[in-house]
């Protein structure tokens, strides 16, 4: 019987060889029971992942060679290149027509000196992501408060800056807002307190398992590097695989003797050529695109199993060991009361490091091995979630909305976000039971309605903070960058080019370090919101059983909506 039934399952047996063992010795925590789940989902992955990148070698190796040449602004606008009546192969051999027209922005030059700054960026970005978990694990109650602080505060300035300068309807409504806002966090004290707490629970657990950030760093890049980019490389070469054609909008019927010429049958002016691609470049873009988004799907999934996994080893540990894993990360490994306990476990820091580097390289290992089928249903579910909500984003765009519509749309939209929050959570029940993904995933709904635990899957708060602290982390970062970049390098810089020279090259300086910092701080982020998960699935299991493995958790999970504090059998 598995644990996600209505009767909990005597320790350390099973009633079927689909559902995983509990070892004892790591609480519920399942560390040898696990054979290898949904096989059949990794083959039709690994399949669907050769195909796409067959397809890629394919359509590099048959690409239009002239294609660079064939789509610029004049090729395109050129008649004599797209004929009504012109085949394949002479659009092939077409050749570009005139030079570019000079830009006021000299790229070259801001690329010569950009070097520098954009080594600074990336690095800057990093030491705030250091400083962000710093401050996660140190003093979270700061870090709350910086981030609410600067959401009154931001619209608060721009109000009245807009006031200043004559704008009165749009500084009213900013101070409005920011009252507002202010007005909310008030009323809302006890709740964000509840969201210090957690932050303060996702600091412990990444600074007890420092393995985890640079594991999930290394993920990330693994995925973009190795599966991602060759890919994306493959749909640019399935681009390019077309020739010059004639525009079907033009009404001159091929007439047209200059660009001035290609008109539609409105007379409003068009581009003389567009670039029409092979027959069967739209169904290989399709089969890639859905071969990139399982695989980005993959990592995030791959990711948070492992996380799920480190997590519930380090929160379903025994109090002594536990014990000693905060006694080193508090104290540092030193003082005399320290050195005599190691001394009595025969060199137990040295044991207790060990130990949380394993848990998670153990985890690493079940998901890149046993459950790897499991990661790939969760991804596939996602992708489906995701095409989804493109195909409904596309038709909301495309024609009138009316009621009916509206209802359906959000209805549904209720539906993928309700499958998205089971398979977060089932992903981490598989993570510590070794289950499979669909198994796991009615594991987990029942567990939380024996516990009355549904509101936490809705509430918006902890995402809410602490995104919104990421972003307003990174604009000030890109702030200080671009005032810094200009001063010190490109107002030097202007009479090398046009008088805009300066100004665009700090502009573009300051979004790349938005976006570097963004990138950093949205994926330690996420990794917290990770870890918060995985301590409210450790949670939940634990308290199906009655059982108390760790108590500060259970102090602050207690509090959250329609949870409530156990009593201890």
């Amino acid at each position: 019987m598995a644990i996600g039934d209505d009767r909990a399952p005597p320790r350390g047996r099973s009633d079927s060889p689909d559902e995983p063992l509990l070892d004892g010795r790591v609480g519920l925590f399942e560390m040898r029971n696990r054979p290898r789940r949904d096989v059949p989902w990794l083959i039709a992955y690994l399949l669907l992942l050769l195909g796409a990148l067959a397809g890629g070698v394919f359509a590099f190796m048959h690409r239009n060679t002239r294609f660079e040449k064939l789509v610029t602004p004049e090729s395109m606008s050129d008649p004599h290149l797209c004929p009504i009546d012109a085949t394949s192969h002479a659009a092939r051999r077409l050749l570009q027509q005139g030079p570019d027209a000079p830009s006021p922005f000299d790229f070259d030059l801001f690329m010569r000196a950009a070097g520098m700054w954009a080594g600074a960026s990336v690095g800057g970005a990093l030491l705030v992501g250091l400083l962000f978990v710093w401050l996660v694990r140190v003093s979270p109650g700061a870090l709350v408060a910086t981030a609410l602080g600067l959401q009154v505060s931001v619209p608060a300035a721009v109000g009245i800056l807009a006031l200043t300068r004559g704008s009165v309807g749009a500084g009213v409504a900013l101070l409005g807002l920011a009252g507002l806002t202010l007005l909310v966090f008030i009323l809302w004290k006890q709740q964000v307190q509840l969201v210090t707490a957690l932050l303060g629970l996702a600091g412990r657990g990444l600074s007890a398992n420092p393995g985890l950030v640079p594991m999930a760093l290394g993920l990330q890049l693994l995925a973009l590097g190795l599966l991602e980019t060759p890919l994306l490389l493959a749909l640019i070469g399935a681009a390019m695989n077309g020739t010059l054609a004639f525009n079907p909008h033009r009404a001159d019927r091929g007439a047209a003797e200059s660009p001035e010429q290609c008109v539609d049958a409105e007379g409003d002016s068009v581009s003389c050529c567009v670039w029409k691609t092979e027959p069967w470049v739209p169904a290989y873009m399709t089969l890639a695109g859905i071969a990139m988004t399982w695989t980005l799907f993959l990592a995030f999934q791959i990711k948070l199993y492992t996380v799920g996994g480190t997590i519930a080893q380090w929160y379903f540990e025994p109090v002594s060991a536990a014990a000693a894993t905060d006694d080193d990360m508090y104290h540092g490994g030193g003082g005399a009361s320290s050195s005599s306990a190691d001394a009595a476990n025969g060199g137990g820091r040295r044991t207790t490091a060990r130990r949380r580097r394993s848990r998670t390289l153990t985890a690493l290992r079940f998901a890149a091995g046993p459950s790897l089928g499991s990661l790939c249903c969760g991804s596939a579910i996602l992708t489906l979630v995701s095409m989804i909500r493109q195909a409904m984003e596309k038709a909301r765009q495309e024609r009138d909305r009316n009621l009916l519509a509206a209802c359906a749309a959000a209805c549904c939209s209720l539906l993928l976000s309700l499958l998205e929050f089971v398979t977060r959570f089932a992903t981490v029940r598989a993570a510590v039971t070794g289950e499979a993904f669909l198994t796991a995933g009615r594991g987990v709904v029942q567990l939380l309605k024996r516990n009355a635990m549904d509101a936490f899957g809705v509430w918006w708060l902890p995402p809410m903070i602490i995104q919104s602290c990421c972003f307003l982390l990174s604009a000030s970062w890109a702030a200080a960058v671009s005032l810094l970049s200009y001063a010190t390098t490109w107002r030097h810089q202007a009479h090398a080019a046009s008088p805009h020279q300066a100004s665009v090259s700090a502009w573009l300086t300051a979004l790349l370090a938005l976006l570097a910092a963004w990138a950093v701080l949205g994926f330690l982020g996420s990794l917290l919101l990770n870890v918060i998960d995985a301590l409210f699935v450790c949670f939940a299991m634990d308290r199906d059983l009655g059982q108390v493995s760790a108590p500060e958790v259970h102090q602050v999970m207690g509090k959250l909506p329609s949870v409530g504090v156990l009593v201890q059998q």
